[in-house]
C-alpha cells in the first residue's frame, strides 16, 4: 500500500469494498482494513455511490490526463509546477455517495441515520458527527436522490451563481445534457431562465432533457448550433451560456451563441491544450466574459452549505429531478463494468455503484 492509501485508512476514509483506478488503466474492487472508529465520529455504510462522468475519467487509462498525475500542485501559490504528480496509484476517488450510520459515538446520531457526503467509492466511512448531522438525507428523497446532495448538484448550483442575475427572464443555453448539464439546466430554469434550450450531439440524451421541461437543439453534423440559436431567439437574446461537457469545442460554440458582452460559464474540466478553441474570433470581437465555476471555487457570496440547501429545497419541491434521472446500478465487485459503461454516452447517461 502506498503512505497516500495508509492515511486515507487509518482516517477511515476509506475501509471494506474500495473502488480502485490502477496505473495500468484497470478498475477494480480491493478489500482495504476498516479502522477503529475515531472519537467524535460515526462509521457509514455506504448505500449508493454514483460515478462521476468527467474527474475520475481523467484518472483512467494508460493516456489519463488529468494535471495532478504529471505536474505538482503548489498549494501555497495555486500554481501548478513541474516535477513528481500530486497523486500516485491507486487512486481511491468518487464525490457522489449516501449511506447509513452503522456505528455511532454519539446518540444525536442513531444506527439507521442516513448520511449524503462526497466520499469515496468505499464501502465504509467515518465522518465527525458535525458532518453527518449537517448532512443527514431528507425523508422524502431517496439514496439516489441523495448521492447527489453533496457534491454534483452543488456543482450545478454554483454555476448558476456565477451566472448572476443576467440569467433571469433571459433565456439560457447549456452545452451538455450529461448529469451536470442536465442539473444545471434544471437549476437555470428554477432560477429564473425565461427558457432553457440544451444541446447536446446524442439525440437520447435530448429525450431525457425534454422530460425535465427543457427545450433542445441537437448537434448534429453540418448545423451551426450558435447560428441556429441567434437566429431562433435573437442576436441579443442569449445572455447566459453554460458549458458542462468539458471539450474546448463545445467551449468555443458557447463563445459563439452569447451576445455581444454575454457571459459563459465553464462547469466542464477541460483537459490538456485547447484543441477548437479559437480566442481570435467571437471572444474577440463580441467582448465574451469566461467564469471558471469549478466546486473548488465557490461564489463568495455562497458557502457549500447554502449550495446543498438550496438543491434540497429545489428537489423537495419537485423542480429539480436527481435520482430519477436515468442511471444504470452495478455491484460493487462489478465496478470495471461500470467504468466501462460510462465509456459509452450515447446508451449511458451514468452509472452507480450498490454495496
Amino acid at each position: 500500500m502506498t503512505s497516500q492509501i495508509d492515511g486515507l485508512i487509518a482516517r477511515g476514509e476509506i475501509g471494506g469494498r474500495t473502488v480502485r483506478i490502477l496505473e495500468t488503466g484497470e478498475v477494480d474492487c480491493h478489500e482495504y482494513p476498516v479502522a477503529p472508529l475515531l472519537a467524535g465520529h460515526v462509521r457509514v455504510r455506504t448505500v449508493r455511490s454514483a460515478i462521476s462522468p468527467g474527474t475520475e475519467m481523467t484518472y483512467i487509462g494508460t493516456g489519463a490526463t488529468n494535471p495532478f498525475l504529471k505536474k505538482t500542485w503548489d498549494p501555497d501559490l495555486r500554481v501548478f509546477v513541474a516535477g513528481k504528480g500530486s497523486v500516485e496509484y491507486p487512486i481511491v476517488f468518487g464525490y457522489r455517495a449516501a449511506g447509513e450510520v452503522v456505528e455511532t459515538s454519539a446518540s444525536k446520531i442513531p444506527v439507521g441515520t442516513r448520511v449524503y457526503g462526497k466520499w469515496r467509492h468505499t464501502e465504509f466511512v467515518a465522518l465527525p458527527v458535525a458532518v453527518a448531522l449537517d448532512q443527514s438525507v431528507p425523508g422524502a428523497l431517496s439514496f439516489d436522490d441523495a448521492v447527489d446532495l453533496g457534491q454534483m448538484a452543488p456543482i450545478g448550483m454554483n454555476a448558476i451563481a456565477y451566472a448572476g442575475e443576467v440569467l433571469r427572464e433571459t433565456p439560457s443555453v447549456v452545452f451538455g445534457a450529461g448529469p451536470v448539464g442536465l442539473i444545471v439546466a434544471q437549476l437555470a430554469a428554477a432560477s429564473g431562465a425565461s427558457a432553457v434550450h440544451v444541446v447536446d450531439r446524442i439525440a437520447s440524451r435530448l429525450e431525457i432533457a425534454k422530460t425535465c421541461g427543457l427545450e433542445t437543439l441537437l448537434s448534429a453534423e453540418g448545423v451551426d448550433v450558435a447560428r441556429e440559436l441567434k437566429l431562433r431567439l435573437g442576436a441579443d437574446g442569449i445572455a447566459v451560456a453554460f458549458e458542462c461537457t468539458g471539450s474546448t469545442r463545445a467551449l468555443q460554440e458557447a463563445i459563439r451563441t452569447v451576445r455581444r458582452r454575454g457571459r459563459v460559464v465553464a462547469v466542464g474540466f477541460y483537459q490538456g491544450e485547447a484543441a477548437g478553441l479559437f480566442l481570435g474570433d467571437e471572444f474577440h470581437h463580441n467582448g465574451v466574459e469566461i467564469r471558471s465555476a469549478q466546486i473548488g471555487n465557490i461564489h463568495p457570496a455562497w458557502s457549500m452549505a447554502a449550495l446543498r440547501a438550496r438543491v434540497i429545497e429545489l428537489a423537495l419541491g419537485g423542480r429539480l429531478a436527481l435520482g430519477s434521472l436515468p442511471r444504470v446500478t452495478f455491484p460493487v465487485e462489478k465496478a470495471a463494468d461500470a467504468f466501462a459503461a460510462v465509456r459509452k454516452p450515447e446508451s449511458v447517461l451514468q452509472a452507480a455503484l450498490a454495496f
